[in-house]
């Protein structure tokens, strides 16, 4: 992380100078960025005496409700009430889903610090802290606390490593890294509740969640591509009585596909949009290219894309020849 002392300085000196300070998780919220937005606002409360407001545009899925401090998020904001934004884990301002930040906003020149991991981050703060090579945000901030010699107690050794975590697949991920096994060592050391988070996070899963993956892998489909493809539609989830985040973790067990070389789950949202999420383990197939074509991103080998409309199912027959 020695690379982004300029930038660690910076933020440090944003920081320093502020005083209502506003922390932004993306929508859909996952493990990641609602651990950074925790142990961020942790830090910057006890070790800065800085005020601070976390907010998410969505609710904070059941999973993620045993995390220290889980029920300070808000909903609403109003960005000119604070001197200093700072976004986690989110490669562009339409993940945010506040319309209070737009195009006209980022150019007046408030300061914002954007902390991510997407190799299709839009770098659209005023201080751009994007790695591409790291495994989560939290991994960012990790180093982050190290360089301003933050106190790690051990709920934000939790929030942390509940980030790490999720992003590397309990580190069965290919992003999983060296690094990322001395930091969950530190975090350890520091008091992070592993027995927790794998619980709640991996190992906690309702009747009505599994009704709803039976679907999915039911409707899997594989091609003589090697690309695998799966659909979830609104009445799926009301004839299993789920709601579009049960899906979260099962586009991992359709890439666990040994003759897939990409797998592909569309899903409605039930607000008019269908959600598409990519996964591949091969090395010559980037998954975030394909999304960002369509308006989405992530990582070469797991991404993601919204795009407004419905599935629809046409059934093709064909004939050949023996």
């Amino acid at each position: 992380m020695s690379k982004f002392q300029k930038e660690f300085e910076k933020a440090l000196k944003l920081i320093e100078k502020s005083n209502n300070i506003l922390i932004i998780s993306h929508k859909n919220p996952d493990g990641d960025t609602i651990g950074s937005n925790l142990s961020l606002r942790k830090v910057l409360i006890c070790d800065f005496g800085k005020n601070v407001t976390s907010v998410c545009a969505d609710p904070l899925p059941k999973s993620l409700l045993f995390l220290p401090d889980s029920n300070v998020f808000e909903n609403k904001i109003d960005p000119n009430k604070h001197d200093l934004i700072i976004t986690v884990d989110a490669s562009s301002v339409d993940q945010l889903k506040f319309a209070e930040i737009d195009e006209k906003f980022l150019k007046s020149g408030k300061a914002i610090i954007n902390i991510d991991h997407h190799p299709t981050n839009k770098k659209f703060g005023t201080l751009n802290i994007v790695d591409e090579n790291a495994s989560c945000a939290t991994e960012i901030l990790y180093y982050f606390f190290e360089f301003v010699k933050a106190t790690i107690v051990p709920s934000t050794a939790t929030h942390l490593l509940a980030g790490l975590y999720n992003d590397t697949g309990s580190f069965m991920h290919s992003n999983t890294s060296s690094s990322s096994y001395k930091i969950a060592s530190k975090l350890l050391e520091a008091g992070a509740a592993l027995p927790r988070i794998v619980k709640h996070m991996f190992k906690t899963q309702s009747i009505e969640q599994l009704r709803l993956w039976g679907k999915v892998l039911s409707n899997a489909r594989l091609n003589k591509k090697g690309t695998l493809v799966s659909k979830i539609t609104n009445d799926d989830f009301y004839e299993t009585n789920s709601t579009p985040r049960d899906l979260m973790g099962v586009i991992n067990y359709l890439n666990s596909v040994s003759r897939s070389n990409l797998s592909i789950l569309l899903s409605e949202d039930m607000e008019g949009h269908v959600k598409g999420s990519m996964r591949t383990s091969k090395n010559d197939v980037n998954v975030a290219s394909l999304c960002e074509k369509l308006g989405g991103g992530g990582h070469k080998k797991a991404a993601g894309f919204t795009i407004p409309g419905k599935i629809v199912t046409e059934e093709v027959w064909r004939i050949e020849e023996e």
